[in-house]
């Protein structure tokens, strides 16, 4: 079964179809709810990956907003509000994906 969850996982199938995946595998019926709760987290950890990058690629993008500005003799507008405003977006989409 932890060979072929993956696989289930990047084909992107919901829990009934995973359960009917498994039924065709003969797995008993007592033991399908405790494999889509492994599966869950799996599908959780998975999300949770991908949203820490998006956290890291917007603070990541702050702080170049920030250095830029720091560093300019003039304030530009657009890299002080533009990037740190992207940034911020970037950020809360990513824990859109943890909290979501």
């Amino acid at each position: 079964m932890s060979e072929v969850a993956p696989e289930w996982l990047q084909k992107g199938l919901d829990n009934t179809q995973i359960k009917a995946e498994l039924i065709n595998k003969g797995i008993d019926e007592r033991d399908i709810p405790e494999m889509l709760k492994e599966i869950s987290k799996m599908r959780h950890s998975r999300n949770v990956t991908s949203a820490l990058y998006f956290i890291l690629a917007g603070a990541f993008l702050c702080l170049i907003s920030c250095i830029i500005t720091l560093m300019s003799a003039q304030t530009n507008a657009v890299v002080l509000y533009g990037l740190t405003s992207l940034g911020i977006v970037i950020i809360f989409v990513g824990l859109y994906k943890i909290f979501g």
